[in-house]
């Protein structure tokens, strides 16, 4: 089989094969004799058919298989000798028996996008210390004893940093909602009714508890907020929110004594001491997490920013159009009309493919490290997680197994077990350098 190969833009290729007469003949004669074995002819025994019979009788269905067996053998061999990673057969065309007995074809694959890795060991990260200070303890201890503090009615005078105000407000931005300027930003930042804030520098957004300063309940205030550069919200950035406010009311926090019998309201039968170590322990299983979670992102981050490669248009698609109806779903929740999501369509679509884009990237770059470290997933392994999903979900292992069969579903799990442990290896392979843990950082 001879076969030409053209590589085409957005991870596709175009396999032109040629098959010789003798290899068609050959396989031709093979799919005759299964039919002639396995065929009922009147007139004829089982097996005894003249394979002319056989091809007259049968023709479109041997034709059909005769077809299929080339294609997969052309895919196997291009995957081979190009060293083409296929992910799927787009389409197959220009399918001729020829006069000399050959069969040509051309099939249109998607491939998987070829690129050389970058250094993806020890790659240089930074993380917070395990390490719990005094400090941040009695600071978690305060953000507790906020959880139980009493409030009462500010009188005689009005609203200072520090005080609690009970605010009704919404925002907009060049005379449009927020919604309609972002339409995946957070529904709090666009409005909200009976919201409690304390009136902190660092709290909601900056500049908007200053506005409030010398506020009476019933007031009126027009505050505006200039948002930064680095908001979580990229298409927020840069941009002047003028908020309409109307306080509600002022609040005093009233905190209780840091005494056993508060550490009694938190943990049943515990002295303050004991209490204290607890929190301890827990804020320090916390900062491994999020030390886990920060190595992840820091090494992705810099892979991804020292590669660049095209990526298959229809698996972006596919996750594009994912996270679209995830963004639609989640503002239709929150209550944002279906016609404000259509008239903010294009910019829902355009957040949703970058994410995409981003992801689909991301996982191409995890196969290929998956592939040059050899790493595999254990039969062992396999059937654990099986029988995690089950008992999370309630459901027999033997259900389960059988609808993971039918769906494909140990795929699926075996993909996901073996880009976990690429990510596991990566962690462990990576350059750490601990640093101070930021003043709030287990809020």
């Amino acid at each position: 089989m001879t076969i030409n190969v053209e590589k085409l833009p957005e991870c596709k290729a175009l396999l032109r094969s040629e098959v010789p007469a003798e290899d068609v003949s050959a396989e031709r004669k093979q799919i005759v004799k299964i039919y002639a074995n396995q065929a009922k002819i009147p007139g004829f025994r089982p097996g005894k058919t003249p394979a002319a019979v056989i091809e007259k009788r049968f023709k479109e269905q041997i034709d059909g298989e005769l077809e299929e067996r080339f294609v997969r053998q052309s895919l196997q061999k291009a995957a081979e000798d190009e060293k083409l990673d296929i992910i799927r057969v787009e389409g197959v065309s220009d399918q001729s028996h020829n006069p000399d007995g050959t069969f040509t074809f051309t099939a249109e694959v998607v491939t998987a996008p070829q690129f050389e890795l970058p250094d993806y060991k020890g790659i240089a990260v930074q993380v917070p210390k395990i390490d719990v200070t005094d400090e941040q303890l009695d600071e978690a201890l305060d953000q507790i004893r906020e959880r139980f503090a009493d409030y009462k009615d500010i009188e005689g005078r009005k609203a200072e940093m520090g005080d609690f105000a009970v605010v009704n407000y919404k925002g907009t931005a060049g005379g449009q909602s927020i919604g309609e300027v972002a339409p995946a930003a957070p529904a709090t930042l666009a409005q909200n009714t009976g919201f409690w804030l304390k009136m902190a520098e660092d709290t909601f957004l900056p500049g908007f508890c200053a506005g409030l300063v010398g506020s009476a309940p019933e007031d009126t205030r027009e505050v505006q907020v200039a948002i930064p550069d680095d908001f979580p919200e990229e298409q927020l950035r840069g941009l002047t929110i003028d908020y309409s406010v109307e306080v509600v009311g002022l609040k005093e926090q009233v905190l209780p004594e840091l005494d056993d019998d508060f550490a009694a309201k938190v943990e049943a039968g515990k002295t303050l001491d004991e209490v204290k170590a607890s929190l301890r322990g827990q804020m320090e299983e916390r900062r491994r997490g999020m030390r886990k979670e920060m190595v992840t992102n820091q090494v992705l981050d810099k892979l991804n920013a020292n590669l660049d490669f095209e990526l298959p248009k229809e698996i972006v698609m596919r996750e594009t159009q994912s996270r679209v109806n995830d963004i639609v779903s989640s503002n239709s929740e929150r209550g944002i009309a279906e016609e404000e999501i259509v008239q903010n369509q294009d910019q829902i679509i355009q957040a949703a493919g970058q994410q995409a884009a981003l992801s689909v990237k991301t996982s191409f770059i995890l196969e290929q490290i998956a592939e040059a470290e050899e790493i595999k997933v254990e039969r062992e392994e396999l059937l654990g997680r099986v029988a995690e999903i089950a008992a999370r979900n309630n459901t027999p292992v033997k259900k389960l197994t059988k609808q993971l069969e039918k769906q494909n579903g140990f795929g699926r799990i075996y993909n996901s077990l073996r880009i976990q442990k690429t990510l596991d290896f990566l962690r462990d392979s990576a350059q750490v350098e601990e640093v101070e843990a930021p003043d709030g950082a287990d809020a």
